[in-house]
């Protein structure tokens, strides 16, 4: 099972909060209804943040036509939306690869980060920031339409969401995870509970019980040392090897030749 399914309740409300989130702004970032200006009754015009759609109606039928922005055209401030917007869709896509990563493509779970919250709140304030800047230009010449909103709402949910997780992101108590969610601890193992692990395996008694390494007769009956071992007898007693010969002194009359006795 992955780490995911040992988090807490407020940890799991928190990265699905950043996922909806992440969805809400790419859809406001990529559709073309950010303002909307109305010269008539049948003909209105449309502005997103890549393009500009008008539409217009002649006789009974409607027509809309989409292009793209010229370069020339746009102003130096909204060259800094798209790019803040940019800048924060890229965040919220590294923070959403990095959740997966962390909590859904583990077993056992890591060391606690700070990653994946401050790719969210970054995020969240890179976004917000940019449609603040867009309101203050546009509402005086245009009126704000609903893709513009759904960025400004997608941003503030991640900043929420990061909040949500920082709170929530604590270290699990546990090495292992075991199947449909069990926390297997070192209490768990210790005081021999039965548990599953992930390959679904029922495990009971653990091996390194403790009783067992003080208790020498589960191995069979057999003494913790041998006799042989524990006795020093055999290599005190240096009678097996007999005493020392002792040679005869020569005589003070005698002379010794060299090569003769």
């Amino acid at each position: 099972m992955s780490v995911f399914s040992s988090r807490t309740s407020g940890y799991k409300a928190g990265v699905m909060l950043l996922f909806f989130s992440a969805i809400a702004f790419f859809v406001g970032y990529a559709t073309p209804f950010w303002a909307y200006d109305s010269t008539s009754s049948s003909d209105s015009s449309y502005l997103g943040l890549w393009m500009v759609c008008a539409s217009a109606t002649s006789y009974g039928a409607s027509r809309t036509r989409c292009v793209t922005y010229p370069l020339d055209f746009l102003f130096p401030w909204f060259h800094a939306v798209r790019a803040l917007e940019c800048f924060s869709l890229i965040g919220l896509f590294a923070a959403c690869v990095y959740a997966l990563a962390t909590n859904c493509c583990r077993s056992f779970p890591g060391p606690v980060t700070r990653i994946l919250e401050a790719l969210s709140a970054g995020s969240g304030v890179l976004g917000f920031i940019g449609c603040m800047v867009y309101a203050g230009e546009v509402k005086s010449k245009a009126y704000i339409s609903w893709s513009f909103y759904l960025c400004t709402i997608g941003s503030v949910l991640c900043v929420v969401a990061a909040i949500i997780i920082a709170v929530c992101n604590k270290p699990l108590p546990t090495s292992a995870v075991g199947a449909g969610g069990q926390v297997i601890t070192m209490a768990t193992i210790s005081q021999g509970q039965s548990y599953t692990t992930a390959g679904g395996q029922a495990q009971a008694q653990p091996y390194w019980n403790a009783q067992l390494y003080g208790n020498p007769q589960a191995y069979g009956n057999a003494q913790p040392y041998p006799q042989a071992y524990g006795n020093a007898q055999p290599y005190g007693n240096p009678q097996p090897y007999g005493n020392p010969p002792t040679y005869p002194s020569p005589q003070p009359d005698q002379t010794v030749k060299a090569g003769y006795p």
